[in-house]
């Protein structure tokens, strides 16, 4: 191109090695945030994935226990005295969750007919009894006499306790509430308060956390990733107050 007799030439520039720099940083930061948004987001999912099973498992287990624990003492046709509604078992003297114990519970009914146990199997004599156990696995069971193995409730159980509520006067109100191997008669026991302790499949928290929990008076301490709930519940016994008020 000529001007005034002169001649320009128009000349192609790129971007600079420090424009290319910056922009490359600037690029990464926000690659970087986009990854932290999305790690965040899977932890999160992560966490709230675990807890949920967590709560569908101990607010079922309270719910299934309730309904078989409830029922003890019933007795087609009429009551008699001193019936024996509940028998009780527990594993280890010192009924320790820090050493890794748990406590387990079994409840009758008697005189029933064309009934089934916890599994579903019909029961060929008269009563039915139902024992719940957590195994060496962490898994609590249910075991009736109806015959057959025994069959799981819920896994990642780290604590399962039981207080027995203890009539004391005979006005069909509980007193206090005791372990097994401190209730003298079982006759006397209205009501059980159950504790569990349940945990997480596998890993929910990023870090290492530590947990402390009291499960009916039992420790359980832990450190790690798994995210943990303490369900508890106070079941009464509706027959054997019964039986006690109206000295059957």
């Amino acid at each position: 191109m000529f001007i005034s007799g002169k001649s320009f030439t128009k000349n192609s520039c790129g971007f600079s090695l420090v424009e290319l720099l910056v922009a490359g940083v600037l690029g990464l930061i926000l690659l970087g945030g986009v990854i932290s948004v999305f790690l965040g987001s899977k932890t999160t999912y992560r966490m709230q994935e675990q807890l949920a099973g967590v709560q569908t498992e101990g607010r079922f287990a309270l719910m299934f226990l309730e309904r078989i624990i409830q029922n003890a003492g019933w007795r087609e046709g009429k009551l008699t005295n001193n019936p024996g509604l509940i028998t009780v078992a527990i594993d280890g003297s010192d009924n320790s969750a820090s050493s890794g114990s748990h406590d387990s519970i079994s409840a009758t009914m008697f005189n029933m007919v064309n009934t089934v146990d916890c599994n579903g199997v019909a029961i060929t004599d008269s009563n039915v009894t139902n024992e719940f156990y957590v195994d060496g696995d962490g898994t609590l069971m249910c075991e009736g006499s109806g015959g057959g193995s025994a069959q799981p409730i819920i896994e990642n159980v780290e604590s399962f306790q039981v207080l027995y509520g203890v009539d004391t006067d005979a006005d069909g109100l509980v007193n206090l509430y005791l372990p097994s191997n401190s209730v003298s008669n079982f006759d006397t026991v209205l009501a059980i308060k159950i504790g569990i302790l349940v945990a997480s499949e596998n890993n929910a928290t990023p870090e290492s956390i530590e947990q402390d929990f009291d499960v009916l008076g039992e420790a359980f301490n832990v450190t790690d990733q798994r995210v943990r709930r303490l369900f508890q519940t106070t079941i009464t016994i509706p027959n054997q107050s019964y039986a006690i008020i109206n000295e059957v």
